[in-house]
């Protein structure tokens, strides 16, 4: 049961510090809708935006000068709060909210606790909404500068940016999007900072925790506004003061600015043909690399690397293509394999790769690793067919072995490998399997294939024609085909299994040995005390009795007799 008084500070606190009433919801959504549409209407916009490094000298100029002024504001501010502290702290020490009412009293006492989550600013401005008389007795909160170690931080944010902004250039470039549209917002993950890095070393030493801090910092300070945390395992959006950036449009080489005014008065140069976006400075500009997957073994670009702006806008490589959404290619740009082309590029013809296996091309080939197979089949871009035909090419090339002493025409390798791609990995109505379906058998026949080889070693017998052999219809052991070597891969399976079994077994037995093994020393060491007369023969008995198995028990009179030992009374 609650008591009353109980009940009466439960209705207190309802009274003091109870949910809004819809009238305030509704004003608080009112508010962020407004600072929404505010962000909105002042945002810069551009096609292709991107920091050059007059671009990222000025942002750096404006929040050096943006920050200086804050931090002057809060200094005086800060004056004013000390000022108002020191006088709360004569009243407490006069006990002046003894003179206060039950309710009023419960305010003070509960206030820091109930606004305990709301920044320093929005904590000070609730005290400030209260009556005179609660005023002067609640502590306010100090406000905390902007500190210089801020500055580095934010430097590796536009670094960050940066890159996410040219992410989105490459893909609007390929799409031939030339729209004019607000800037993307920045995606601050604190995760991704800690761990970017140049030159293979870490580029701050800090944590996630201190990166928070410090955007938050920059929140407070109006560098960062509008901020939208969209979830643990994602950053948190943020658009940058519009005052305070400085952004370059790749298409029309003029500093960005907002719909109101211009951040940046300066203009780049004037070209014949501004709207062109030329192929050659679009493959260059290919070159950089996303700050979200550069981390690592990775280099991180530089922030205002200037490859991709002093060597490629004041060059003249139009494209000689008209009416191009996104010109010409650039011909002595050379694009970097990646492992699916270098995968794909070892897919040859049946007929030619037959030729090389008849020819012994292939005797000392080495098959794919298993970890670059299995890194295709769950994120490369070959599709299930390629990826088919590369591993079943692969296994025949390994195939070779078997027929080393042999000679073998290249119909019959031609025939088996058409035999394999029309029949194995497929659907009941012919359809490919997927990539990961296909890489989970590759183990299995990968050993299949050795465990035949080590068999027509061991046995001698002359393995069939590769037309006969792989024939996927002979299942039994008096065909000699490969499909039978499946029984022999359930065996090693169900081996596999009973082996942790057996282990045990056999450290079971072991730790008896072992058991057994320090029983008998025990047993002669008391002997040996016995013989040397430092204990007696009654203390022989009980130590052999009580802490030794009983055939030690059983045999020490027989022991002793064999010692012929005699004994006085």
């Amino acid at each position: 049961m609650r008591s009353k008084e109980t009940l009466k500070f439960g209705e207190l606190a309802i009274n003091l510090f109870g949910a809004g009433t819809p009238q305030q919801k509704e004003e608080k959504q009112s508010i962020k809708e407004v600072a929404r549409n505010i962000a909105a209407d002042n945002c810069i916009k551009a096609v292709y935006p991107a920091f050059t490094d007059e671009a990222f000298s000025k942002t750096m100029d404006n929040y050096r000068t943006f920050i200086a002024e804050y931090n002057t504001r809060t200094h005086e501010e800060n004056k004013a709060i000390k000022t108002h502290n020191d006088k709360v702290k004569e009243l407490l020490q006069l006990k002046e909210y003894e003179k206060l009412t039950e309710d009023k009293a419960v305010f003070i006492q509960f206030f820091p606790k109930r606004y305990k989550n709301l920044s320093d600013r929005e904590y000070n401005k609730e005290i400030e909404k209260q009556p005179a008389e609660l005023q002067k007795l609640l502590l306010k909160r100090r406000i905390q500068t902007v500190k210089y170690s801020t500055e580095q931080i934010f430097q590796n944010m536009l670094h960050v940016y940066n890159s996410q902004l040219m992410k989105r250039n490459r893909e609007y470039m390929g799409l031939g999007v030339r729209t004019l549209r607000p800037i993307q917002d920045l995606d601050v993950n604190a995760y991704f900072l800690t761990n970017l890095k140049r030159n293979n070393v870490h580029s701050l030493a800090i944590c996630s925790k201190t990166v928070r801090n410090h955007r938050r910092r920059l929140e407070e300070a109006g560098v960062f506004v509008n901020s939208r945390f969209e979830g643990h395992t994602k950053g948190v959006k943020v658009v940058l003061n519009p005052e305070i950036i400085a952004i370059f449009d790749l298409q029309t080489n003029k500093h960005a600015s907002t719909e109101n005014q211009p951040v940046t008065p300066q203009e780049g140069k004037k070209f014949p043909d501004t709207n062109e976006t030329t192929g050659a400075y679009k493959d260059e500009y290919k070159k950089s690399k996303d700050a979200t997957h550069s981390f690592g073994d990775k280099e991180f670009p530089p922030v205002t690397g200037s490859f991709h702006y002093k060597t490629v806008f004041y060059k003249n490589t139009g494209s000689n293509v008209e009416n191009s959404p996104v010109g010409g290619a650039a011909q002595d740009v050379k694009k970097e394999k990646t492992l699916s082309d270098k995968l794909r590029e070892r897919i040859i013809h049946r007929h030619e790769l037959a030729l090389g296996l008849s020819d012994g091309d292939y005797n000392n080939y080495i098959p794919i690793d298993i970890r670059i197979l299995q890194k295709e089949a769950f994120s490369g871009t070959l599709t299930n067919e390629e990826y088919i035909e590369l591993f079943i090419q692969d296994l025949f090339k390994t195939a070779i072995k078997l027929y080393r002493d042999a000679t073998i025409y290249p119909g019959c390798w031609k025939n088996a490998l058409n035999h394999w791609m029309q029949n194995k990995f497929r659907t009941y109505n012919g359809l490919p399997f997927n990539k990961a379906s296909v890489f989970d058998s590759i183990q299995e026949i990968r050993w299949r294939l050795e465990h035949a080889r080590k068999w027509f070693m061991r046995t001698g017998v002359t393995p069939l024609y590769p037309s006969n052999y792989f024939d996927i219809t002979r299942k039994t052991n008096k065909e000699i085909g490969f499909e039978y070597t499946k029984k022999a891969w359930q065996n090693h399976l169900k081996y596999m299994e009973s082996a942790p079994v057996k282990k045990r077994q056999m450290e079971r037995k072991a730790a008896l040995r072992l058991k057994d093994i320090n029983h008998a020393k025990k047993y002669e060491n008391q002997i040996k005390r016995f013989l040397k007369n430092k204990i007696a023969l009654p203390d022989l008995i009980d130590y052999v009795q009580n802490n030794l198995p009983a055939q030690f028990y059983a045999k020490l009179p027989e022991t002793l007799k064999n010692l012929e030992l005699t004994f006085k009374p």
